[in-house]
């Protein structure tokens, strides 16, 4: 039903004049008419009947009535731009609709019945002629609406100040609560707008606590190394990029003593505060026990100590290397890691297969430790798979085979220049999609 319903006269149902009169009275547009003018107005009001689903009112049409909920409730709906907003549920004594009987405008609402419905209608014909009969209701109606625009505009003030205030990140909930504990539409949308700002002030509080510890994951990263002593046999660049503001990637290297340097890139599974925590401990976990330990018995002992109590199911891929700057020598164990690339000088290009599973799936696996030999000029480069699994928007891979295109083409730079080639690849493949995963990729040349 749209705006139409069964209508009965007053005195013919079950309300009479009197009773009428009596449901008009609390009612703040006609609380200053007298009796006798309450009555006259009851004697032109008629009964409609809703059942739920119905459309009283229709936002954008004009209609020349205004509705006294007597039995049940309906919803008021707004249409905006992002779709229909519920903006209150009104139940009786409540007067809806009042503006399309004082002019013909078009409804600024959507009233629908939430229910079955009995309401009291007051057609604005009736309206105008009564007031002319009854100047008093005229006066009503006009002081009714001066107040309520003073109100309004204090609302508006008191929401406009709020709104300020929030882009200033100076928001204070006190400056709504007066008007939140008011009745009427605008402190329904004081309450939404204070939960709103709530809401707001949360995610700039969780933005601020990510953007912290954004900072203290890249405290952990190492900084350059120095070109200068032992460390002269090396050019060494390493690179980080998390797909939100923390990652579960990273890289690691260090001197373990005065002619041994300590490699490592890891990937943990998972995305966001978890990762980033599990990364925290796993490079902990792989820095610590280096310098004495066996090879070998420091892997598994990391891998222990990672599997152990690992309540999130959480593991990291690892590529861990010790390489010997005075032979070139290289020492390393890949934990389930995609292997990195050795590019040798003298042409071709070689890759360093994993040697056992990820860390942190079962406490007691074995760990085999391989080995192989940088020559002058050999360029080693680890990286994680947001560089192999990023997708453009056509949701195809980059791959392996063009990650080795892009370290064919940038073959015998330094190692600042081929990172920046192989990621520079990667974002011109992927322009346009969402980075879905960390990227995480390290060069090593060997000078010797």
């Amino acid at each position: 039903m749209d705006e139409t319903a069964q209508t009965t006269e007053p005195g013919t149902g079950m309300w009479t004049v009197e009773e009428i009169a009596g449901l008009l009275a609390p009612l703040p547009i006609f609380a200053r008419l007298d009796p006798p003018t309450l009555a006259a107005v009851a004697k032109r009001c008629g009964f409609s009947y809703f059942h739920a689903g119905d459309v009283i009112m229709e936002e954008g049409r004009v209609s020349t009535f205004a509705d006294v909920i007597l039995m049940g409730e309906v919803d008021v709906f707004v249409d905006t731009p992002a779709g229909r907003v519920h903006v209150a549920t009104v139940g009786a004594p409540h007067l809806v609709g009042e503006l399309g009987a004082l002019s013909a405008t078009p409804r600024s609402a959507t009233v629908i019945a939430k229910g079955d419905l009995g309401v009291l209608r007051i057609e604005r014909d009736s309206l105008m002629s009564l007031t002319a009969e009854h100047p008093s209701i005229a006066t009503a109606i006009i002081a009714e609406l001066g107040q309520r625009l003073h109100a309004t505009n204090r609302s508006l003030a008191y929401l406009t100040y709020a709104a300020n205030a929030l882009g200033r990140d100076e928001y204070d909930p006190e400056l709504l609560a007066e008007l939140t504990r008011q009745p009427g539409e605008l402190a329904n949308f004081a309450r939404a707008f204070a939960n709103m700002a709530a809401e707001l002030e949360a995610k700039q509080h969780r933005r601020d606590e990510m953007q912290a510890a954004a900072t203290i994951q890249n405290s952990i990263l190492p900084r350059p190394l120095a070109h200068e002593g032992v460390l002269a046999a090396i050019d060494l660049h390493a690179v980080m990029h998390p797909a939100r503001e923390i990652g579960g990637d990273f890289y690691d290297f260090f001197l373990i003593d005065d002619d041994r340097l300590a490699v490592t890139v890891a990937d943990v599974s998972g995305k966001g505060i978890p990762a980033a925590l599990f990364m925290a401990v796993s490079r902990t976990v792989l820095r610590g026990g280096e310098r004495g330990a066996d090879m070998a018995e420091h892997m598994e002992g990391a891998n222990r100590l990672l599997a152990t109590e690992n309540a999130a199911s959480m593991f990291v891929t690892a590529f861990h290397g010790v390489l010997d700057l005075e032979t070139g020598a290289l020492r390393y164990c890949n934990a389930g890691h995609n292997p990195p690339y050795l590019l040798r000088a003298a042409g071709g290009r070689e890759t360093l297969k994993a040697t056992g599973i990820p860390f942190g799936v079962h406490e007691d696996m074995p760990y085999r430790i391989a080995e192989t030999r940088l020559e002058p000029g050999d360029t080693l480069f680890l990286f994680s798979d947001g560089i192999t699994e990023a997708f453009n928007p056509a949701e195809e891979e980059f791959g392996t085979a063009r990650l080795e295109a892009a370290l064919d083409a940038a073959r015998g730079q330094g190692a600042a220049a081929l990172v920046d080639a192989v990621l520079a690849a990667t974002r011109e493949f992927a322009t346009g999609a969402e980075q879905s995963d960390d990227i995480t990729a390290l060069a090593l040349v060997y000078r010797a």
